[in-house]
């Protein structure tokens, strides 16, 4: 499906990368307007991007060859606006509604998505004042394709760079692709996020590396595509907590709990009004026996902990359906599909996705406290799939893409 797609250009190391994702999306068939910050024409060419897209490029508000209402005329035309990258100074401005030059002007006089991909330097990116930003653009209905961790253009390594090309064109497409989309219309569906906590004692408690991040973006997807969505979320430091889509905040009910215990009870008391489950949660599959309800004091002497199962929370869920699809996760160190097809079958869930994730000491681009995933989608009585390492907002997009195709096809 061919569409307008504006695309924003800011100023930043990573804005050369934007020529490779003009060339992909017109090769595609999209066309293809760009606008350029004064920041931005330091690092790419008008040229260029004239030169790939088949149509001017746009920086200046004013000029000789610029009409009074060309940010009007832009801001109509596109079905879909792009910024990328987004420097920190553009999202403080958006988040503001601020305008001040062509590309913020053109943000406040249109009515299409925004898609936006941040690149900055990692401290820059955790500072509180972003990341307010970010949520405060999520809020008002935009998206994200989140920055990817590696050595930064300064030299320095961490979270910031701009995402690869490939993942911003997929996610282009994606959004392309479900404008309109009601795929998920009329469902309720019950997805469990986040991690589990067994407590040891008053003060200490135990847990995994799990952020939420998978859970966060299945349930905005399918909020999007008009899916009512519950979420049984386990919190801890950091965990991401999904936010509504412009619009969508009356269909989003998130219940936080801490232990699996909790996640159980919670999860088992939503089941029976829905008519699908995704279980992304990192479940602690030991709890501590005895917790001490008062603070242990420090010994010079080892201590041991009584740890015995947990609850299985998707065995609960799955021995308690009443005709439910099962989709469930499984975040795997060694031989990543065949455990994965076996906590498929053993579980008798319906679908599985298998991503690989990092041994201790190790790091990995896929699974814990990184915002891209990739893997093998695991079908019961059908092939698998595998996915390539996209942000896990793309991701989100391609998984229900599949679940949709499977059992909500277009009449």
């Amino acid at each position: 499906m061919a569409s307008n797609i504006l695309i924003g250009i800011t100023g930043s190391i990573a804005a050369y990368k934007m020529a490779d994702v003009v060339s992909q999306l017109v090769k595609q068939g999209h066309h293809v307007k760009c606008i350029l910050t004064h920041s931005a024409t330091q690092f790419v060419t008008p040229l260029v991007l004239e030169t790939l897209s088949g149509n001017p490029v746009r920086s200046t508000i004013f000029g000789e060859d610029i009409s009074g209402t060309e940010h009007i005329d832009l801001a109509r035309w596109a079905d879909l606006f792009v910024i990328a990258p987004a420097s920190a100074n553009t999202l403080g401005k958006l988040a503001l509604g601020l305008a001040d030059d062509l590309l913020s002007t053109v943000v406040l006089a249109t009515d299409a998505p925004l898609l936006i991909a941040p690149a900055m330097n990692t401290v820059m990116w955790n500072k509180p004042v972003v990341q307010e930003h970010l949520h405060a653009l999520a809020n008002a209905g935009a998206r994200f394709v989140d920055p990817a961790a590696g050595i930064l253009a300064c030299g320095e390594i961490g979270v910031g760079k701009l995402a690869s090309v490939d993942s911003i064109v997929a996610a282009i497409n994606s959004q392309v692709s479900e404008q309109g989309s009601d795929t998920l219309a009329g469902l309720h569906l019950l997805i469990t996020s986040g991690p589990t906590t067994t407590p040891i004692d008053a003060v200490r408690y135990i847990t995994n590396h799990s952020t939420g991040q998978m859970g966060a973006a299945m349930a905005q997807a399918a909020l999007r595509r008009g899916a009512k969505v519950s979420v049984v979320l386990g919190i801890d430091k950091g965990v991401v907590r999904p936010v509504a889509p412009f619009g969508t905040a009356d269909r989003l009910t998130v219940i936080e709990v801490r232990t699996a215990e909790e996640m159980a009870t919670e999860a088992l008391r939503i089941l029976p009004e829905t008519q699908g489950v995704v279980a992304t949660a990192a479940v602690m599959d030991y709890r501590v026996a005895n917790p001490a309800a008062q603070k242990l004091k420090r010994a010079s002497e080892a201590v041991s902990l009584d740890m015995v199962p947990s609850v299985d929370v998707l065995g609960s869920l799955r021995d308690a359906a009443s005709g439910q699809w099962f989709f469930g996760f499984a975040a795997e160190t060694d031989d990543v599909v065949a455990n994965g097809q076996r906590k498929l079958d053993g579980k008798r869930l319906d679908y599985l996705f298998a991503n690989p994730v990092a041994r201790h000491g190790e790091s990995s681009d896929t699974g814990f406290q990184v915002s891209t995933n990739g893997g093998t989608l695991l079908r019961r009585g059908a092939a698998s799939q595998a996915f390539p390492v996209v942000s896990k907002t793309a991701l989100a997009e391609r998984i229900w893409d599949a679940i949709a195709a499977d059992r909500y096809p277009p009449k």
